[in-house]
C-alpha cells in the first residue's frame, strides 16, 4: 500500500512539474509569436517592456514573478489562512522555467526571423501548452500557481459556479494591467491584441477541456 501512495504521489508531482514547464515554454512561444499573448502574458511581456523603457531593466521570469507576488496578497486576504504562502515554489519555479526558455532555450530563435506561418504555428502551440499545463498543474493536487489558486478561491468565496466564469474574471484583470502598461508607456499595445482579448474569452475553455480530459482518464488528485 505504501508503495502504491508513493508511486501516485511520484506521478502527479511528475504531471505538476510538467506543467509548470509547459506554461514557461508557452509564455515565451506567445513572446517569439508576437501576434498577442495570453492575457497575464500581456501583463508580464508588457511590464517588461515598459521596464526596459524606463531602463529598469527586468527579465520575463521576473515580470511573471512581480505579478504573481502580488495576486499572492490577494489570495492570502481573500483566504484568510498562510497556506497560499506555499505558492512561493510554484512562484519561483515558474520564473525560472520562463527565463530558461527565454535566455537558453530558445535564445537563438528571434520574431524577426520568422515568417508569418511560423509565428502563427507558434501561436497556437503555446496556447496549447500553456492551457495543458495549467489543467495538469490544477488537476495535480500540488499547490496550484497563483493564477489558479486566484481562479480557485474566487469560485469558493464567492460561489461561482461557472469554472468558465470564474477564469474570465482572472484572464480580463490580467489583460487590463497589460494595456495599462502599454499606455504608460505609450509606445502601442505591447502584446496584446485582438487575439489576447480571443484567449481571455476562451482560455477558461481550454482549460477545462483538459480538465475534463484528465477526469476521463481518472487522472485527477484534486476535488473540483
Amino acid at each position: 500500500m505504501k508503495s502504491l501512495i508513493s508511486t501516485l504521489k511520484i506521478k502527479f508531482l511528475a504531471i505538476y512539474l510538467m506543467g509548470i514547464v509547459l506554461l514557461g515554454a508557452g509564455v515565451i512561444l506567445f513572446s517569439r509569436a508576437s501576434l498577442g499573448s495570453a492575457p497575464w502574458d500581456t501583463a508580464i511581456l508588457n511590464l517588461e517592456s515598459l521596464m526596459f523603457h524606463l531602463n529598469l531593466p527586468i527579465s520575463k521570469g521576473t515580470s511573471s514573478l512581480i505579478h504573481t507576488g502580488v495576486l499572492l496578497v490577494f489570495v492570502l486576504i481573500l483566504q484568510r489562512k498562510p497556506q497560499p504562502l506555499l505558492a512561493i515554489i510554484p512562484m519561483v519555479l515558474i520564473s525560472l522555467s520562463i527565463d530558461a526558455w527565454d535566455k537558453i532555450i530558445f535564445v537563438s530563435i528571434l520574431t524577426e526571423n520568422l515568417d508569418l506561418f511560423t509565428r502563427m504555428l507558434f501561436f497556437v502551440v503555446a496556447t496549447f501548452l500553456m492551457t495543458f499545463g495549467l489543467a495538469s498543474i490544477i488537476i495535480s493536487g500540488y499547490q496550484p500557481n497563483v493564477y489558479d489558486d486566484f481562479h480557485l478561491t474566487l469560485l469558493k468565496i464567492f460561489k461561482i459556479k461557472s469554472f468558465s466564469m470564474g477564469r474570465w474574471i482572472v484572464e480580463f484583470l490580467g489583460l487590463s494591467l497589460g494595456l495599462v502598461y502599454a499606455l504608460i508607456e505609450n509606445n502601442g499595445l505591447g502584446a496584446v491584441s485582438w487575439l489576447s482579448l480571443f484567449l481571455a474569452v476562451t482560455f477558461g475553455y481550454f482549460i477545462q477541456f483538459f480538465v475534463q480530459i484528465y477526469q476521463h482518464v481518472k487522472i485527477i488528485n484534486r476535488s473540483l
